[in-house]
């Protein structure tokens, strides 16, 4: 009697363990390349481009971009493409890995050791300022036909280089206030031109 319960006890865990697992994997999120992965653009991120001048909607692109802080790297008229970029440093995420803050001008210390205490000092001239990581913003606005897509991505990285964090930075507010703000310079009389 003891056997048959030992081993209906053992095969109900399994059961129960198969069944948590197999309900985490259902509840994955989808592949990043999918169709409806990571790369999938919000639907405020996409709209009917409208009639008119695509020179003066590439021009109201590019002053609305730069008027949020944007800085121009690329048009192209054929494509009726504009990229641009923004970078905002992140102040305090840089002293996430040492207790003690930023070293200063000249170096810094540190205290710690395995087995014991131990003291170190380092020499580092000109490396203790402007430490901070740098949150990179890239913005892609694209209008070939008749729609206007946008599509931003954001990349933090520290002053080596190093790569903190890299995410999609699709979101369908900064989207919707590109698009008024595109808009409202499309709709705007011209200057100096009397009727």
């Amino acid at each position: 009697m003891n056997d048959l319960r030992y081993r209906i006890g053992r095969w109900a865990a399994m059961c129960v363990g198969l069944g948590v697992l197999s309900g985490c994997q259902a509840m994955s999120a989808p592949e990043p390349t999918s169709a409806m992965g990571g790369n999938a653009l919000p639907a405020a991120c996409r709209w009917p481009a409208g009639s008119g001048d695509s020179l003066a909607r590439l021009r109201a692109t590019r002053d609305a971009l730069e008027s949020q802080g944007y800085a121009i790297l690329d048009t192209d008229a054929s494509l009726g493409l504009v990229s641009a970029e923004r970078k905002t440093a992140q102040p305090g995420l840089g002293a996430v890995n040492s207790p003690f803050g930023r070293s200063g001008f000249w170096g810094g210390f540190g205290l710690g050791g395995r087995s014991g205490y131990s003291l170190g000092v380092f020499q580092n001239f000109g490396g203790g300022y402007n430490t901070d990581p740098v949150q990179i913003e890239r913005v892609s606005v694209v209008t070939p036909d008749a729609t206007t897509l946008v599509d931003r991505d954001s990349v933090v990285v520290d002053y080596n280089g190093y790569l903190i964090d890299a995410r999609s930075y699709n979101q369908p507010s900064f989207c919707q206030q590109l698009r008024q703000d595109i808009e409202s310079r499309l709709n705007q009389p011209a200057t100096g031109v009397t009727p």
